[in-house]
């Protein structure tokens, strides 16, 4: 899990800004039950929240992986 974790990190700090931020903005208040300081986290505060917290690591995957995937269009 260690690697999935460093993994999912990695992969939100890669993010091209304005999307970089507005990511690790939500880690940081889903992390904090919203009372971050607003200052940008690092690595290492972010790997150890999603490495603590499973649910917290779902919840930003599963949300990174609808942002990343191309939208289908709906065919009549």
């Amino acid at each position: 899990m260690r690697d999935k974790v460093r993994a999912l990190a990695e992969t939100l700090f890669a993010l091209d800004e304005p999307w970089q931020g507005r990511f690790l903005d939500l880690v940081a208040n889903l992390a904090t039950n919203s009372v971050w300081d607003g200052r940008r986290p690092t690595r290492e505060e972010v790997t150890v929240w999603l490495s603590a917290d499973l649910n917290l690591y779902q919840e930003v995957k599963l949300l990174l992986d609808a942002w990343r995937r191309p939208r289908q269009q709906i065919t009549r």
